[in-house]
């Protein structure tokens, strides 16, 4: 995942970020633990069907189906 690609993750799941003048990210949090996990899993997801994408886009998919199949198990 790409930073802005997390820091629009972090808008679904965190109470309140910003980027100060030269672009530096900060972020206050006064939510409930469950929010951090959720906001966890969603970047674990994420990262997961990117992986799979990958192994997905090579010439002969077939060799990496076993790590596909696994994968796509620990998604459902």
């Amino acid at each position: 995942m790409t930073d802005q690609q997390i820091l629009e993750l972090a808008n679904d799941y965190l109470e309140e970020w910003e980027a100060d003048e030269d672009g530096r990210t900060w972020m206050e949090f006064s939510g409930t633990a469950e929010k951090i996990i959720q906001f966890a899993q969603a970047i674990r997801r994420d990262a997961l069907y990117e992986t799979i994408h990958l192994l997905s886009n090579v010439p002969n998919p077939e060799v990496n189906r076993t790590a596909i199949n696994r994968i796509t198990m620990e998604l459902d």
